[in-house]
């Protein structure tokens, strides 16, 4: 269907959802059009999922992945995409549904001479590329600089990453708790961070605080600059486009053009899922 809306939907059960997000960011890095339910959250809210998932698997998708598990065969939503997207592949001529299984749950309605990959034989990445492949579009068709940042999903975390690396980006979070970070050099004691990131409303140091959990009214911060430059031992505060908080407290730099043998940032965060300002019950290690 050349003018159809998304050159790819995916279609999965919940417990594979981590997986399958991952490719998704990736096909979404390579401006391919894609339905990802993740992504359209607020497009979708209190509209009827029947008709509007219908509409998506059966007619307005050139592929649909599907992502074959138990869960998947079993669970209302995915058997309700899996049987418009059947009933679009009865209509084809050609290929239409792209199997890839994470165990060999027979699907009904499927052909058995369908060819499948096994999820657990590729990364996330290697599986976006290959569906990418699928579609006509080359590894090398993009910037190198648009692949996704690496990210951390969960509400608190420390982690360690190269900031020359991803034009200095590092996500924390996700969905309306997503905090996209991007940092550049300064020295080995303090770093630039921006609020540049579509998902951030603004920056702020938390001046006098040595603990995140010393951040106990983080909307009094001035957010009024683009970027700021902390120091090691010094909280970042970080407030998203949806209004919550992420506070980040920055724990080593490395400088490879001062003798460090690399660039590299250390931090710990913590993200308040409640929209609260203050981070008191954070539990410092």
């Amino acid at each position: 269907m050349n003018n159809a809306k998304y050159q790819v939907a995916l279609s999965f059960a919940g417990e594979q959802r981590d997986y399958v997000e991952k490719v998704a960011r990736h096909l979404q890095s390579r401006s391919i059009p894609l339905f990802y339910d993740g992504f359209e959250k607020v497009r979708l809210w209190g509209r009827s999922g029947s008709e509007d998932f219908h509409e998506v698997f059966a007619k307005q998708s050139t592929y649909v992945v599907m992502f074959i598990s138990k869960a998947y065969v079993e669970k209302a939503w995915p058997r309700h995409e899996k049987r418009s997207a059947l009933s679009r592949m009865s209509q084809e001529q050609g290929e239409y549904i792209i199997p890839v299984r994470f165990d060999d749950t027979p699907v009904p309605g499927l052909p058995e001479d369908v060819i499948y990959e096994w999820a657990n034989d590729y990364t996330p990445e290697e599986l976006a590329t290959m569906i990418a492949k699928k579609l006509g579009i080359r590894p090398f068709d993009g910037k190198a600089s648009q692949v996704p940042p690496p990210s951390m999903t969960s509400l608190t975390g420390e982690i360690t990453f190269d900031y020359s690396s991803h034009n200095g980006r590092y996500i924390i979070g996700s969905g309306m708790l997503e905090f996209e970070t991007k940092w550049t050099k300064a020295s080995n004691t303090c770093i630039h961070v921006y609020n540049d990131p579509p998902s951030l409303h603004g920056v702020a140091l938390a001046k006098g605080c040595a603990l995140i959990s010393q951040v106990l009214n983080a909307a009094s911060l001035d957010y009024t600059s683009r970027s700021r430059c902390p120091s090691v031992g010094q909280i970042v505060v970080l407030r998203n486009t949806e209004g919550f908080y992420a506070a980040v407290h920055v724990l080593e730099i490395k400088d490879d053009s001062r003798g460090d043998d690399r660039d590299e940032l250390r931090f710990r965060y913590a993200i308040q899922p409640d929209s609260s300002d203050s981070f008191a019950q954070f539990v410092d290690v």
